[in-house]
């Protein structure tokens, strides 16, 4: 059976899996780096106070490398590491996908000092459609109101200079062309104006979505300041929002930005799409823009065309400020500002920090929704296994309902059935008088065992056979049940169990599992059979009863002849009983009396105690035909759909003690970086 948590990878892995993950070269090479940076945070705070915000910067840097190491440590147990399908695991779930982008984060704070030098803040522009203006807002930013032609060209140029498979293009400031085909350099003092060197890049507005493009979700995420920029007009804001896109935006961190393109602001659809949008910037501390990019752009225009004089330089302002494109470059500047740092590479370090801390809450916060869903999974597998068994229950009871009892009363149709049987065979054991026993003694065996066989439950065996067609076709609806259940989960969930289908298959496949026509008649043919030993009595009691009243008759007409016998002198004297010939022929008729009373006597009780027979096999055919029925239904009607909820109840059990376990690591995660 799959150990794993979700998917086709599943959510939790084996022990062995969890060592290797944890141990991976990411994994290996973060807690090295951990230790590296508290022992360099214990340097710096010994050193001097006056080297007290490097040191602030260690500790936060070696707090976030520590967060990092136990998270990348944890997801491996959580997050399936399947690649992203259409059908299967979803991008942001995946393994893969947060693997990569906490790669990069801890390859952002692991920079050498020489390259930590020429280390930037990375901000990305990503509009959601090609509607949403993001080229304009590039240029709108970037570009200076008395900027040189040439500066001016390279800026709106930047795409025709690019190769059809480039997707995203960086722009940085600089004052020599870029060796790279990727970075475009231009001379904007927008870039300038922070203290921090910045870094922009932006998608090609035919750049996939984020959900089918690994690389643009990657970058998206690692971005320490991404402005996402929709048109609600053809997008909807609710396709965008956390729970509805895949993966979801990076909306819910502190330093992002969403711009949304709108008229001026006395538009009035401004005051609906700000509705719509003012809970969720309240809840996630989401920076939500105004802006008209084209509109900032036409100002641009009019001032580079005319003549600078107070009426274009006027249009301008007006254009420039209606935009509010500034507004994007005060939320930057605020966003920066919140981090201080003696030099310029050591407040992008703090940046990178930063945004590393917000990735890793975001894959932590990926984990609780993983745990989630597979617990909502749990319940779900744990409600269809109930209500099959609560079918598996109902059948059991009206099985003996419509089997054994008519109005509800359990044995009511046995023991019509044995009255029934007793009703037919007492002319039969009437017939078999005392004085009847002479000629048909070496009979009584053979009459009983015919009577008993013509008469015991024919009614009920039809009965029986006739329900046990019926829990033919029963047991063929819970196999059918049982083995939908078993394959109604995907390939990639961790119930999918080809063990399961196969152990079920093999319970439907012995031999006992059929449910023939005799499976309920056994008990009504060995309890036939338990009559055998009766009857063989009744038989020996019948010849006792008549070698008794022969002996008994003979004895008495013995005594009687006796007695004529020494009365008349007959065999010459010779034969003396010792009284008179009315005394003996009343002692032999008295002795024949006698014998023959005892003889009927032991017959009657013969005949009486095989009538006690036959009602304790009656009372044991009850007991009998109902554990077969119970055994029937547990062993061959609901054999199938019984394994099939008792592995999946035994999976849940087991799969959520799991998942309990990784939430409150999880949490505690979360509780320990939110204390930082």
């Amino acid at each position: 059976m799959p150990t794993c948590l979700a998917s086709s990878s599943g959510l939790l892995r084996s022990s062995a899996q969890l060592h290797s993950s944890s141990t991976s070269r990411l994994g290996q090479s973060i807690h090295r780096n951990v230790r590296r940076c508290r022992t360099t945070a214990c340097s710096v705070r010994r050193a001097s106070t006056a080297t007290a915000a490097p040191g602030k910067h260690e500790d936060q840097r070696a707090q976030v490398l520590t967060a990092l190491h136990k998270t990348t440590a944890l997801l491996p147990r959580v997050l399936p590491s399947a690649r992203p399908s259409p059908n299967g695991v979803s991008l942001r779930e995946s393994l893969d996908f947060w693997e990569e982008v906490l790669g990069k984060v801890y390859d952002d704070l692991t920079l050498a000092p020489e390259k930590r030098e020429k280390d930037r803040v990375r901000v990305v522009v990503y509009g959601v459609d090609r509607r949403s203006s993001a080229n304009e807002l590039v240029i709108a930013i970037l570009e200076d109101p008395f900027v040189s032609d040439e500066q001016r060209a390279i800026l709106r140029s930047r795409w025709s200079a690019q190769s059809e498979s480039n997707r995203m293009v960086k722009i940085q400031y600089g004052t020599s062309p870029s060796l790279d085909e990727d970075v475009i350099i231009v001379q904007s003092s927008w870039l300038q104006q922070f203290n921090v060197p910045i870094e922009i890049t932006e998608f090609k507005h035919s750049v996939p979505s984020p959900s089918s493009d690994t690389e643009s979700a990657k970058l998206l995420f690692t971005a320490d300041v991404p402005i996402i920029l929709c048109d609600p007009v053809s997008t909807p804001l609710a396709s965008i929002l956390p729970v509805s896109s895949d993966p979801p935006l990076p909306l819910s961190r502190e330093n992002a930005i969403l711009a949304l393109l709108s008229p001026s602001p006395a538009y009035p659809a401004t005051a609906a799409q700000h509705s719509r949008v003012s809970p969720l910037s309240s809840q996630e501390n989401l920076h939500v823009i105004f802006v008209d990019p084209s509109r900032a752009l036409h100002g641009l225009q009019v001032l580079a065309d005319g003549i600078a004089s107070p009426l274009s330089v006027q249009r301008y302002q007006d254009d420039v400020s209606g935009s509010n494109v500034a507004s994007i470059t005060n939320a930057v500047k605020d966003i920066l500002s919140s981090v201080s740092g003696t030099s310029a590479s050591a407040q992008v370090t703090a940046i990178h920090a930063q945004t590393g801390r917000a990735l890793i809450k975001d894959a932590l916060a990926t984990a609780q929704a993983v745990l989630h869903k597979a617990e909502l999974e749990a319940n779900a597998a744990l409600t269809a296994t109930s209500e099959l068994r609560g079918q598996m229950e109902e059948a059991k009871a009206k099985a003996h309902l419509e089997v054994f009892g008519a109005g509800g009363q359990d044995g009511d149709e046995i023991a019509k059935a044995v009255a029934q049987a007793k009703r037919s065979i007492k002319p039969t054991m009437d017939a078999l008088q005392w004085y009847k026993l002479f000629w048909r003694v070496d009979d009584v065996r053979e009459v009983v065992t015919a009577a008993v066989d013509r008469a015991w439950c024919r009614d009920l065996e039809r009965k029986l056979v006739f329900h046990a067609g019926r829990l033919a076709s029963l047991q063929t609806t819970f196999t059918d049940s049982a083995n939908a259940l078993a394959r109604s989960f995907p390939v990639n969930s961790p119930y999918h169990s080809p063990v399961l289908h196969n152990t079920l298959a093999r319970i439907a496949a012995t031999p006992s599992y059929a449910v023939t026509a005799t499976a309920l008649t056994s008990p009504l043919h060995a309890r036939q059979s338990q009559l055998g030993f009766p009857t063989e009595r009744l038989h020996v009691s019948a010849q006792r009863a008549v070698v008794g009243m022969s002996g008994s008759i003979l004895s008495g007409l013995g005594v009687a002849w006796a007695g004529w016998a020494t009365e008349l002198q007959m065999f010459g004297g010779m034969v003396d009983v010792g009284m008179s010939t009315e005394t003996a022929l009343g002692v032999g008729m008295l002795g024949t009396a006698v014998g023959v009373r005892w003889a009927v006597g032991r017959w009657e009780k013969a005949k009486r105690r095989w009538w006690k027979d036959w009602d304790r096999v009656g009372e044991g055919l009850e007991r009998d035909l109902k554990a077969t029925l119970t055994q029937t239904m547990d062993d061959r009607v609901v054999a199938v759909s019984e394994a099939a909820c008792s592995a999946l109840e035994k999976q849940v059990a087991e799969r959520k003690v799991k998942i309990e376990e990784l939430k409150d690591e999880v949490q505690s995660l979360r509780t320990t970086l939110d204390a930082h």
